[in-house]
Formats: C-alpha cells, sequence, structure tokens
C-alpha cells in the first residue's frame, strides 16, 4: 500500500527526548481504516504534528526539516523540489535566507538539487489586515527569491468566495510570483472559481472535474497544468483506489498534469514513488518524460534554473 518512511528530523527530536519515532505509515493506514474519506482525513492529518511546534522557532530546526526533505526528494532522483509552507513561516526572520541555507547543504550532497519555496494562503481563516501582512510579507521575499504562491479555502469542499484570492494573486503575479489553487480534490466546487484567479498557471488536484464535462472542458482550454498526487487522492479519499484515479482521463482530455507528492511525509511517499505508480497505471517512459519537461516548464522557479534543467532533461 504505502511505503515505510521516517522523517529523519522528527527520529533525532524523538532520540533527544528518547522516545519512539512517529510511525508515518500506521497513520496513514490507520486513517484510511477508520476515517470516513475526505475532509475528515484531511482534517486530522493536518491536526498531526509528532513533536511541539515551536521548536521550529530554533532557526536551526527549521533549516533542518527543510534539509531533511530536500535530502529524501534529491536522494529519490528529484531535480527540483517546491516546498510549500503555510500558516505565517513567510513572516520569520530571515525565511528565503534559511530555506536558501538548507538548500545549500543538500547541494553539497547532491549537487544536481534545486529548492524554490512556496507560501500557502490560507484564505477563512486569517482576517484582512493579517492577509495584507502576509500578502507585503510575500512580496518582499519574492525579492529574495520565493517561487510564487498558493491559494487553499476552509472550508475546501465547498463553494467559497474567492474575491480576496483574486485580489492577492493580481498584485503578487505583478511581482513575478508564481500562482497555483488547490481545488476539486473532493467535489467539483471552486475548480471553476480558482481558473479565473489572476495569473493561475496551475491547479492542484482536480480529481472531481472528470464528473463534470463543462469544468473538464474548462481545464482543456484553459492551458493550466494540473498537479497530481496520486498517493494523496488515495490516502485521503479522493479517490478509492489508484486504478481509479483520473490522471489517465486528464491527459486524454487535453489537459496538462505534473506528478507531484504533496505531503510526502504524512503521506508516506516520494516522487519516485508517485513515477513508479504512474507507470504502473500504463504511462510510458516517453510519456513520463513529458510530463516531467511539462513540470519544469511550469515550475516557479528562474528562467535560469528552468533552462539549465530542461538542458540536462534533454541531455
Amino acid at each position: 500500500m504505502v511505503e515505510y518512511r521516517y522523517c529523519k528530523f522528527i527520529w533525532v527530536l524523538a532520540r533527544r527526548e528518547r522516545r519512539t519515532s512517529y510511525n508515518w505509515r500506521h497513520l496513514a493506514e490507520r486513517l484510511m481504516a477508520e476515517t470516513p474519506p475526505g475532509m475528515q482525513r484531511l482534517r486530522y492529518l493536518a491536526s498531526i504534528f509528532p513533536v511541539a511546534r515551536d521548536v521550529d522557532a530554533e532557526p536551526e530546526n527549521f533549516i533542518a526539516r527543510i534539509e531533511d526533505l530536500l535530502d529524501e526528494a534529491a536522494a529519490d532522483g528529484a531535480i527540483l523540489v517546491e516546498v510549500r509552507f503555510g500558516n505565517e513561516a513567510v513572516l520569520r526572520p530571515d525565511f528565503m535566507g534559511l530555506f536558501r541555507e538548507a538548500e545549500r547543504r543538500v547541494q553539497t550532497r547532491y549537487p544536481q538539487i534545486r529548492a524554490e519555496a512556496i507560501f500557502t494562503f490560507l484564505l477563512g481563516r486569517f482576517d484582512r489586515d493579517r492577509l495584507e501582512l502576509l500578502l507585503q510579507a510575500c512580496i518582499q521575499a519574492a525579492d529574495e527569491g520565493l517561487g510564487g504562491i498558493d491559494f487553499l479555502y476552509e472550508p475546501y469542499d465547498t463553494e467559497a468566495d474567492w474575491t480576496t484570492a483574486y485580489h492577492i494573486a493580481e498584485r503578487a503575479a505583478a511581482v513575478g510570483l508564481g500562482i497555483t489553487a488547490h481545488a476539486g480534490e473532493f467535489s467539483t466546487a471552486n475548480i471553476a472559481a480558482a481558473l479565473r484567479v489572476p495569473g493561475l498557471t496551475r491547479i492542484g488536484h482536480a480529481t472531481q472535474a472528470v464528473r463534470d464535462p463543462h469544468l473538464l472542458e474548462l481545464l482543456a482550454t484553459s492551458g493550466v497544468t494540473v498537479e497530481c498526487s496520486l498517493s494523496c487522492n488515495v490516502v485521503l479519499g479522493a479517490v478509492a483506489s489508484y486504478t481509479e484515479h483520473p490522471v489517465r482521463q486528464l491527459v486524454e482530455s487535453g489537459i496538462a498534469i505534473a506528478l507531484c507528492t504533496d505531503d510526502p511525509v504524512q503521506i508516506c511517499t516520494t516522487i519516485g514513488r508517485e513515477y513508479t505508480v504512474a507507470h504502473t497505471l500504463g504511462f510510458s517512459a516517453a510519456e513520463l518524460l513529458a510530463i516531467t519537461r511539462n513540470a519544469i516548464k511550469v515550475a516557479f522557479t528562474s528562467s535560469k534554473r528552468r533552462n539549465q534543467l530542461l538542458t540536462e532533461l534533454s541531455q
């Protein structure tokens, strides 16, 4: 079912406290067995953090957590990793400096790896003043290398008013930040609204779009890339199984996709595993290469890095 993975950062902290490391595989299995699919699984997973949150305030711990994530991805063959941050991470002092230090450390072991940071706006959680503060921090961080922003509405599976997202996206896109949004994982709600976000080039999941021919056509004509996270969709119950995942239908409808891990530690997956699953579902090596090429083209990275990666891919 799911691959057995530990987060080494949590393992180190657990060892310091003389307790057992957190078993994410067990959590994923228990989640699927005991919790109804959809939002209940997502809420439960989001509530689990096996170490005290205040340890993240220590810069070295913050660096170590990113370093751990990049290490595992690089060991699995990744050449570009986008790391998403939520809550108020972008407000911490020297946010991008700490991120680049983690990237630099991993590059000493895996020279091929590149990393970019994305900040997720959890709309419905913060008031207007707080959102403005977060947006200003993102605009400042854009000068320091922040790659893009993501939108996720709470509640996630029902229709939302996207006016705030449109205003934020317009200002973020104006300073060169990439724009993506979560929509359509558990219901068709918000897919059409998300496609109207200024500067949007990607959409997260959109698994339920195949239930509505009109939405499927909207996706295809928009030119937006769908971020497909196969294991995440199965574990959270957006689809019942890998074989029922609509990834092939999306491609056959003319929709560009990228293979992603979403929450690799909690979902117990890696990017290599996601490619293996896709291959098992019938995607050929040539198709997977084309998916990788498209992912690089829509990555929230600099033109220089994108061209370097495309050159490396062609070689």
